[in-house]
């Protein structure tokens, strides 16, 4: 087939030896006249073969040194402010990764929508080969569509990128030597509905609530359960359930995710800045007791918030040995624990009934090397509900528990006031199954932690 040739006009002629002295890079030239970086790298040649431009040696370090040597080469063409399309054509180059790497695409600024591979026979003379003798020789394609990242996304990225390289850097904390014969065991520190930012007032609600009292009652409850563990251990891991309404409301207009107002909810940035505090607090003191592994669990009020949350405490305990969070965006969670398989949900959305095959299928390998199956939900602010409080389907037990929040002025009026208040923890045997529950209880009347602080 005969090839056509783009022909060169006077125009673009003096373009490019204006952004040639200019010391522009082949690729910004390739963009702006809309030619490979093949032909670019071609025309400078002859070019300078003229006298007409300069051309120094390829920078050995540069990401193109070597493919401009070789005659391959990696171009890109925008098309328009929000997409750009980059080509990589080479002998040996043929991923997506490998694209990436030559053609110094900013990934704060782009990220890939789409992108394929592929490649074609051509026929040349080896140059090793005093007759000419003629050889197939393979050529590959990488094409790249580059959107440009949207402004929310670029500014999370951005956070928690400078939250990343501030992170300090903790060495493993040394634990005592176990023997073989000592079980493996886990704590779980279960604290549902704290409800950070809200207000409550006894008289219209069932019993004071602020900001300084949520914190209080939330140190309250991992130091109380760590306390009533220590029998128990020495543990292998802490298993924190981060989550499930920590913060009452997820936007500045006073609203939970889906825009239901809350007239008596704090300031949000002001409640998100101390949530962070809380968290990393109770993160730091669960630590020292043991390897902890943080679980976030979205809830119906903080769904949005709860998750940068998690981001945040895995940028920040990044570089932590003693600490890993699973931030990822699932709104259920699943943990094994040896025999011992646990899932975890706000409970708002899906029916307990449909838990036990919804584990059994996510999570099959797990199911079949566990004995012990369990699904562990808020939301209800209490063990009772419409649904069963404790039920068990098919081998798999769900129980709603019981949360730290007193009633608002709401739910007294709903009559949801007279509810037991707690925080929840479990200790798992890896081979036993459940060891012992651990309740921590907050009086009925005097909204007083049972058994004083």
């Amino acid at each position: 087939m005969e090839r056509k040739v783009k022909p060169w006009s006077a125009n673009e002629i003096k373009q490019l030896i204006k952004m040639h002295n200019a010391n522009e890079s082949l690729d910004d030239i390739a963009v702006a006249l809309d030619r490979s970086y093949m032909s670019i790298n071609k025309r400078l040649t002859r070019l300078a073969a003229q006298g007409r431009v300069t051309r120094s040696k390829p920078d050995e370090t540069s990401p193109n040194a070597k493919l401009a040597q070789t005659g391959e080469g990696c171009f890109a063409k925008s098309d328009g402010d929000n997409g750009m399309l980059v080509t990589l054509r080479s002998k040996t180059l043929r991923t997506l990764d490998a694209l990436l790497d030559v053609s110094d695409v900013d990934a704060e600024v782009w990220e890939v929508e789409r992108w394929l591979a592929n490649k074609w026979d051509v026929v040349a003379r080896v140059e090793s080969d005093s007759k000419g003798k003629l050889a197939a020789t393979e050529l590959w394609q990488v094409k790249a569509w580059f959107r440009r990242k949207k402004h929310e996304t670029r500014t999370m990225e951005l956070l928690i990128n400078e939250l990343k390289s501030g992170s300090p850097l903790v060495p493993e904390i040394p634990r005592p030597r176990k023997s073989k014969k000592t079980p493996k065991r886990a704590l779980e520190i279960c604290i549902m509905d704290p409800h950070l930012g809200l207000n409550c007032f006894q008289g219209e609600s069932g019993h004071n609530w602020s900001l300084d009292e949520c914190e209080k009652f939330y140190m309250w409850a991992v130091e109380g359960l760590l306390e009533k563990a220590e029998a128990f251990g020495p543990f292998d891991e802490i298993l924190w359930i981060f989550g499930n309404d920590y913060l009452h409301v997820d936007t500045v207009f006073h609203t939970t995710t889906q825009g239901t107002p809350q007239p008596e909810a704090e300031s949000w940035h002001y409640t998100y800045a101390r949530g962070v505090q809380l968290a990393l607090a109770a993160g730091d003191k669960m630590k020292q007791v043991a390897p902890l592994r943080i679980l976030q669990v979205p809830g119906n009020h903080d769904r949005q918030s709860s998750y940068t949350l998690g981001w945040v405490l895995w940028a920040y305990y990044h570089n932590d040995k003693n600490v890993t969070v699973d931030h990822e965006a699932s709104p259920y969670k699943f943990w094994q624990w040896g025999k011992n398989l646990i899932g975890f949900d706000h409970g708002h959305t899906r029916k307990t009934e449909r838990l036990a095959s919804l584990m059994a299928n996510e999570c099959r390998e797990a199911w079949a090397e566990t004995s012990y199956r369990e699904w562990h939900l808020g939301d209800q602010h209490r063990k009772g509900s419409g649904r069963p409080t404790m039920m068990s389907e098919q081998g798999v037990g769900v129980e709603f528990i019981t949360g730290l929040t007193p009633a608002n002025a709401w739910s007294k009026i709903k009559t949801f006031n007279h509810q037991v208040r707690g925080a929840v923890g479990y200790v798992w045997d890896a081979e036993s199954g459940p060891e012992a529950r651990l309740h921590l209880n907050v009086d009925l009347y005097t909204g007083q932690p049972m058994g004083g602080w």
